[in-house]
């Protein structure tokens, strides 16, 4: 069987039912934690784990992609897994092998939201500016991607003006296929990072980066036509589960599900 891990990325404790053989807990911004909670940390070996308030998550991603001799390597976060069916079982080694047979890649049950990409993005900018990413920044990377990695750019302005995403930064794949997402996106990250004032943007929400990986990762896998095994998502902290695969594949519903929570108070 192939050697495989799947890191659980986290920049806490949590308490959570898994297979300790494939799930292996990743504390990302380790550098700048007091306590590891006996977890793997992001700032050994080649790491960006000090750059954890641009990157969020991706500074774990960057580590296991530095570090990692696995042969088939994957994320889930710390409240959301990967599950194989309506029941939420997590995926096991079995699962990912069987999926991988005929696919590329493993990723989230796709996003849908009303509008386009863009109009939510605007949307919500407009009703919390501290929040996401500055639309003018989107304009930025998308003169990068074409000057610099032309052939994404109309998949990049496709995904945007589109209403589809692969949303949360997981995925499951061979190393091989992880190599080559990761040369190219912190590729662009490394020149983007000296074209975005990031001090425009709130000490608490600079993680521009991991805002950006979501549209990315989407445009990686269009422009490459990867063949794809989409999962259900289990959000561990949503009291029914089945909540979050309709939200995903129907937008109203979080409108309905926002207006029932505050009927309910």
């Amino acid at each position: 069987m192939a050697d495989m891990i799947l890191y659980v990325l986290t920049h806490k404790k949590f308490n959570e039912e898994y297979d300790t053989t494939l799930y292996k807990p990743l504390l990302n911004g380790s550098a700048l934690l007091n306590d590891d909670f006996g977890y793997l940390r992001d700032d050994s070996g080649q790491n960006i784990s000090k750059l954890n308030i641009y990157y969020a998550e991706l500074t774990g991603q960057y580590w296991a992609w530095k570090n990692s001799t696995a042969d088939i390597i994957g994320f889930t976060h710390y409240r959301r897994w990967f599950a194989r069916d309506i029941r939420f079982n997590k995926l096991t080694k079995y699962d990912i092998l069987n999926d991988l047979k005929e696919n590329d890649i493993i990723l989230p049950q796709k996003t849908r939201v009303k509008g386009s990409i863009k109009e939510n993005i605007l949307m919500e900018l407009e009703k919390n500016p501290e929040y996401g990413v500055k639309w003018e920044d989107y304009i930025k990377l998308g003169n990068l991607l074409k000057n610099k990695f032309p052939e994404y750019y109309d998949t990049y302005i496709n995904i945007i003006n589109g209403k589809t995403c692969y949303n949360n930064n997981m995925f499951v794949c061979s190393s091989e296929l992880a190599d080559k997402y990761f040369e190219w996106l912190f590729n662009i990250f490394n020149i983007l990072k000296d074209e975005i004032d990031f001090s425009k943007y709130p000490k608490g929400n600079k993680r521009v980066f991991g805002f950006f990986s979501e549209i990315l990762l989407t445009v990686f896998v269009t422009k490459n036509e990867l063949k794809i095994k989409e999962h259900y998502i289990l959000l561990s902290e949503r009291k029914i589960p089945l909540i979050h695969i309709l939200i995903r594949r129907f937008p109203i519903i979080s409108s309905l599900e926002g207006a029932v929570g505050k009927i309910m108070g």
